[in-house]
């Protein structure tokens, strides 16, 4: 995946508004430059929680799901608006 093409503003944007306002854009900030995740987890079961932050720790996993079809389906839907005329 290149990562050079995403527009992060808009994938934020995405995020946030697919949300249903449970995320806000300085809880989103602070969760991608690595600040805490943990306001984003909070509307997990403990076991969903844990099995993120494993993910989430190991570079491999993460490529793995990155790189998944699931994702890239996900990716390219918010780049381009979200909907399927988008």
């Amino acid at each position: 995946m290149d990562n050079s093409k995403i527009d992060k503003k808009k994938l934020m944007d995405a995020v946030i508004s697919s949300s249903g306002g449970k995320i806000d854009k300085e809880t989103l900030q602070g969760a991608v430059e690595g600040k805490n995740i943990d306001p984003l987890l909070k509307n997990l079961s403990a076991e969903d929680k844990e099995k993120l932050k494993s993910v989430m720790s190991d570079k491999k996993s993460m490529e793995a799901v990155l790189n998944s079809p699931q994702a890239k389906a996900l990716l390219k839907a918010f780049l381009k608006g979200g909907g399927k005329n988008g």
